[in-house]
């Protein structure tokens, strides 16, 4: 048996026979999109002017990476409108006062895009020119698309929602830095006073300790 670096003449011919094929890291993930259709959808997201446009757009996206993708399809959608809405000025604006409708996609879209938008102001610094619009936008598509492949391929529930909407901002995202869930707790106490959970699209608290 031949190592894997082994450089004899059997294992050249089989890596010769072998050339064909995409070789990658331990740990990428492979390209979503080819180059041109990820171009046009990013031209596309950057046109934009409305909330239906944008369902169509993130309608296109999922319909393009995982059939599987319809059983997640509202709550990723309506995270990836609300990243969209925070996180994209340049999108968001055309958007006017769309207000997403509240539930768990949009709560976790909001506090994910804020990261998101705090991750891209670390890397370029400010406004953006034409060039980076189209570089966040092109991202956004990746993220969309990644998103969408990661949840489709889970059980649907809103806990693999926000795993893999959160693993695609990082991947895309070389600054982004999710907040940690906010524990609640009194002043001079170490956040250990009381337990938080999620239900629906409120907190509720349990066993705090009432103020003396």
């Amino acid at each position: 048996m031949h190592q894997l670096q082994c450089g004899c003449r059997q294992c050249r011919q089989r890596a010769g026979a072998g050339a064909g094929f995409e070789v990658l890291e331990f740990g990428a993930q492979p390209a979503l999109f080819g180059e041109q259709e990820e171009l046009e959808l990013a031209m596309e997201l950057l046109e934009v002017a409305s909330e239906e446009e944008l369902e169509q757009f993130l309608g296109k996206v999922f319909k393009s990476v995982w059939k599987g993708v319809r059983k997640i399809a509202k709550p990723l959608g309506g995270a990836l409108k609300a990243v969209v809405k925070t996180a994209l000025p340049f999108v968001g604006g055309a958007l006017g006062s769309m207000i997403p409708i509240p539930g768990v996609g949009t709560a976790l879209g909001s506090a994910l895009g804020r990261a998101a938008s705090n991750a891209l102001e670390l890397e370029f610094g400010g406004a953006l020119s034409g060039e980076d619009e189209l570089e966040v936008a092109r991202r956004f598509v990746r993220v969309a698309g990644q998103a969408a492949r990661l949840a489709g391929d889970s059980d649907g529930s809103a806990r693999a929602v926000e795993s893999a909407l959160t693993d695609a901002l990082r991947q895309q995202l070389p600054h982004f830095r999710p907040a940690p869930p906010q524990r609640a707790g009194g002043a001079g106490t170490d956040g250990d006073s009381g337990r938080w959970q999620r239900r629906g699209n409120r907190i509720v608290l349990t066993g705090a300790v009432p103020p003396a």
